[in-house]
């Protein structure tokens, strides 16, 4: 029954998506006052997110970020909504890739290369980087398989429905490789290490379980997820952040830079704490672009911790 609905939803939000963008974002702009002005999604936990993050700002300003970020938030579903039916060419026009030696040269060098990334941009459109080598263009950064980290949702058909369309973006861009579970990652490298990889983890949520990594980030102590950190150090491998920023509506830019090595001695934790520094830097210099309204941090941290 689960695979029928997900197969009725999916090609129902295919046959939205063939509307031109204009449109999309026309939807947007309303879906966006509804949340925020009617139906008030999240709006203490966005607001709270944002004032605490940055005490500095005034209340003005925390009011037109928020106002913000439900058009940013909006405009994320419908662009997602609208890349099912476009093609490769027409999602790399509006995203832009830079510094891809860095994800080559360790590849050739260590073969498996872990990205990690915020919520930020529009993380959807990665997978619209991923080209073969034979056909890599310009705005591309792998020319192996990369494979998308995801926490399989508890709902069974919003699991299914999000694999389905994931495996319709690596189709549609007739790449190599395929989501993989967070709790099956290792094994999966481990199978799979005598061939070049990519594997790219969004590594900013709310961490399940105790003796998470706590850093400062966004002036308040927060707990990290140490999964990515956990997997450089078993599998002896690089990790590289992904910077995704916003340039303007529908149009981003992706960026790389080189976390850690594994030929190089770091202390306990620094790969958490220096994602999270590059992440909030970046949260920093384009305010609207993350999302705010997660419930980040709906864990207290214990004084003793």
């Amino acid at each position: 029954m689960n695979k029928f609905l997900a197969g009725i939803i999916y090609c129902l939000l295919y046959v939205v998506s063939l509307l031109p963008l204009g449109v999309h974002y026309f939807f947007s702009n309303i879906l966006a006052f509804i949340l925020k002005n009617i139906v008030r999604y999240r709006y203490s936990v966005i607001t709270i997110n944002i004032s605490r993050s940055f005490p500095e700002m005034k209340y003005g300003e925390v009011k037109k970020l928020v106002a913000d970020y439900y058009r940013y938030m909006c405009d994320l579903l419908v662009e997602s909504i609208w890349d099912l039916s476009h093609s490769a060419e027409a999602v790399r026009k509006r995203v832009k890739v830079s510094g891809v030696e860095v994800v080559d040269e360790l590849q050739k060098k260590y073969g498996h290369v872990l990205v990690v990334m915020g919520h930020c941009g529009n993380w959807e459109m990665v997978s619209g980087m991923i080209i073969r080598e034979e056909e890599r263009s310009e705005n591309s950064f792998a020319s192996h398989p990369v494979y998308i980290v995801y926490k399989a949702a508890e709902n069974k058909l919003s699991d299914m429905i999000f694999r389905k369309l994931r495996m319709h973006e690596y189709r549609k861009f007739k790449s190599k490789g395929e989501v993989v579970e967070s709790k099956q990652v290792l094994r999966h490298a481990l199978k799979n290490k005598e061939t070049k990889a990519v594997y790219v983890m969004i590594a900013d949520q709310n961490p399940i379980g105790k003796h998470c990594p706590i850093v400062d980030f966004l002036n308040q102590k927060t707990y990290m997820l140490q999964g990515p950190e956990f997997l450089a150090e078993k599998l002896q491998k690089p990790v590289v952040y992904l910077r995704m920023d916003r340039l303007s509506r529908g149009k981003y830019k992706v960026d790389f830079q080189i976390i850690a090595e594994p030929s190089s001695n770091y202390e306990k934790h620094y790969i958490t704490k220096k994602f999270a520094q590059l992440l909030e830097e970046d949260i920093r210099r384009n305010k609207v672009n993350w999302l705010w309204s997660h419930k980040r941090w709906k864990r207290n941290i214990m004084p003793n911790e």
